[in-house]
């Protein structure tokens, strides 16, 4: 997801961190497992304010900010970490553990520039060759 948070916003991420956020960010998260696609219907309502939300750390920042697009990779893989790995050599990791608490990647959180949206479609292509990525556009 690109989350725009127009700023600066002071926010509190659950118990991780408090911290000042304005800007593009690009979060890495899955929706294999139960709820699957629903999980991304669900931060989709809480970003619009038709859900309430804190229970994953990206809820606190899509509630004060908006999901600008959003990709889905089809894959039978589990492709998150995978995918924060390889965006983590191109772009900033603003806030250590931001999605990752059920993992060893240092975040699933960057800081994103939308002059850089190549070097990103690249990165996402590279994760699943046999799969294209799918956007979404919510402007």
């Amino acid at each position: 997801m690109i989350i725009s948070i127009e700023g600066p916003s002071e926010l509190k991420i659950g118990n991780l961190m408090q911290g000042e956020f304005d800007g593009e960010y690009l979060y890495v998260g899955s929706a294999h497992g139960p709820g699957g696609l629903q999980r991304v219907t669900r931060h989709i309502k809480v970003s619009t304010g038709s859900s309430d939300g804190e229970h994953w750390h990206v809820d606190y920042l899509i509630r004060s900010g908006e999901i600008r697009e959003t990709w889905l990779i089809p894959s039978e893989r589990d492709l998150e970490c995978e995918l924060a790995a390889g965006l983590s050599e191109v772009f900033d990791q603003p806030v250590r553990g931001f999605g990752s608490s059920d993992c060893d990647c240092f975040s699933h959180l960057f800081s994103y520039d939308p002059d850089r949206k190549e070097e990103l479609i690249r990165r996402l292509d590279r994760v699943e060759p046999e799969s294209k990525p799918i956007r979404f556009d919510w402007e």
